[in-house]
């Protein structure tokens, strides 16, 4: 197998990792407040995140940090807080292969912020995926029934703190460190969720074991063997590339919640998710088609 075909195998399950975690996200969270389950959920991603300790360039990372890059590690957790518990509440309100195909709005949203703020150069082809995927926004939040419109509009939101902490993150990549931000942001994330639960009156206690299982499942699926295939797809391929196979997460999540949920998108759903995966797709050929070109130049 050559390196460019391992390394799409390895993105495409990335998208099926991804696709079957939110299955448990979503049975675990119908039986518990979205705070308590997002509280554990950090709990178990904090004890695996500790395997950076294993690697000893982690482990100087994480003891090296400075005050100003703790700092920014614990702004990142809030904004990754605020869009994690947001995607939680609209995968507890409506069907989730709904709610994946409008978190492929994060891509457009990053794309917008790339260009506000990093100064990146936006192409017509860029504009054309944005409003082709706009449409399939617009479907989803006013062609359908108040609930998904209700999500619809906390996954827009949701899908904005989510790549404005990734424009922070690209711009400061290397004072961040992927050990010592890893560790830190779970270590934060475990006290905010914390915060959040006693803020909003729930209290604290342990779930039934069977929805602490699906919570762990939804742990590992997601944060762990999520980012370990997508990192290994980035040793093989471009991040454009890899970007545009994992496109395919929302269709995993259909056939994944079709088979275990009997649950599957109305037609106007698979409308609306369909402009916008659409509309990612040809950003995303843009960018493979970008990075072609600069590298033929070179």
């Amino acid at each position: 197998m050559t390196s460019q075909r391992s390394g799409d195998f390895y993105a495409l399950a990335c998208a099926l990792v991804c696709g079957l975690g939110n299955i448990p996200a979503k049975v675990a969270v119908a039986n518990i407040s979205v705070e308590l389950y997002n509280l554990y959920f950090f709990i178990f991603g904090f004890i695996f995140s500790n395997y950076v300790w294993f690697n000893k360039k982690d482990r100087e990372e994480i003891k090296s940090v400075d005050a100003r890059t703790l700092g920014l590690i614990f702004i990142l957790a809030i904004i990754f807080a605020l869009a994690l518990y947001l995607f939680i509440v609209a995968l507890k309100l409506i069907e989730p292969a709904t709610v994946s195909f409008l978190s492929r709005v994060e891509v457009i949203i990053t794309v917008i912020l790339a260009y506000m703020i990093l100064k990146e150069k936006l192409k017509f082809v860029e504009l054309v995926g944005g409003l082709i995927a706009l449409g399939g926004i617009l479907i989803l939040k006013y062609k359908t029934n108040i609930t998904i419109s209700y999500a619809a509009g906390l996954m827009i939101l949701s899908s904005l703190f989510f790549s404005i902490a990734e424009v922070i993150i690209k711009k400061n990549i290397h004072r961040l460190g992927t050990g010592r931000f890893l560790f830190y942001r779970n270590l934060f994330m475990i006290g905010i969720m914390f915060a959040i639960l006693l803020v909003s009156g729930h209290s604290m206690y342990l779930p039934p074991a069977k929805t602490l299982w699906l919570i762990l499942a939804a742990a590992i699926l997601l944060p762990v063997l999520g980012r370990l295939t997508y990192m290994e797809a980035l040793k093989r391929i471009n991040i454009s590339r890899a970007a545009l196979v994992t496109q395919a997460t929302p269709l995993f999540t259909a056939f994944f919640a079709f088979m275990i949920l009997s649950t599957y998108p109305t037609l106007i759903e698979w409308l609306g998710g369909a402009l916008i995966i659409g509309g990612v797709v040809v950003i995303q050929l843009s960018a493979v088609r970008k990075k072609k070109t600069r590298i033929n130049t070179a």
